[in-house]
């Protein structure tokens, strides 16, 4: 059996050894070991060896206080090295076998010196949870080899500020939709002293402008847009415009309101 005892300075205490070796785990200076077979003084990490050692053993701590942890077994007692530190410069070559699955759990953490670079030629799959989002706060260069193409199939909701503006350059036409609107107000003006006018509406999509048939004299908008009588003109504005010609002529006018 083991010892493992709290022994004041010269206090002597006794147990039965079964084995054939002795080794002292624990004591404060040196222990006094007194066997079947002789007397010993050992240090901690010292050891008996005796083929014979089975029989009472009598020990007497002879330092401080402390505790007095004594081993017995057969053969011959190594110590473990708990504790110890081991060096690992280089990793073997590992080969895995098809569809088997190294799970790394946690990584250690990496120390860069100043100007150091990381670069990363790929990443591992990853896997969310429903639900979880992921913020992306900055994306690092791309550059494309010649020849290459990027497809992009879909892009995110983008929400402009206040003010903010995006300008698109195109070597070819761009196809747009016409902006329609949800109703419409015509109405007709009459000339009178030489002029006419129309006020300017936020709310407006497209004016659409006609000369009276019965005009006598051509009608000039905002002073630099001759109509003449039955003649028309549709406007994407929603400034205010006016009209100059002759008394009593007439403009029919046809607003599409958003």
């Amino acid at each position: 059996m083991n010892f493992h005892q709290i022994m004041q300075p010269r206090q002597r205490s006794q147990f039965q050894a079964v084995g054939e070796f002795l080794y002292v785990e624990t004591c404060t200076e040196s222990v006094s070991i007194t066997t079947e077979r002789g007397d010993y003084r050992l240090k901690q990490g010292a050891q008996i060896i005796d083929p014979q050692l089975t029989g009472r053993v009598t020990v007497e701590n002879m330092g401080e206080a402390g505790a007095v942890t004594i081993i017995c077994g057969f053969g011959r007692y190594i110590p473990p090295t708990d504790g110890q530190q081991v060096s690992v410069t280089q990793m073997p070559a590992v080969t895995l076998s098809p569809n088997q699955q190294v799970n790394i759990g946690q990584l250690p953490q990496v120390a860069l010196v100043d100007g150091q670079a990381v670069v990363v030629s790929q990443l591992p799959k990853i896997q969310l949870e429903p639900n979880q989002p992921v913020t992306v706060s900055q994306l690092p260069a791309v550059s494309l080899s010649e020849g290459q193409q990027v497809a992009v199939t879909e892009l995110p909701r983008v929400k402009f500020e206040s003010g903010q503006a995006v300008r698109v350059y195109a070597t070819t036409p761009l196809l747009t939709k016409p902006v329609g609107g949800d109703s419409i107000s015509a109405h007709k003006l009459i000339i009178e002293g030489g002029i006419s006018s129309i006020n300017a509406s936020a709310s407006r999509c497209h004016i659409l402008i006609k000369a009276d048939l019965a005009n006598t004299k051509p009608i000039v908008i905002n002073e630099g847009w001759a109509l003449a009588a039955g003649e028309q003109l549709k406007l994407e504005t929603t400034a205010a415009l006016s009209f100059s010609g002759a008394d009593g002529d007439t403009i029919q006018i046809i607003e599409v309101i958003r």
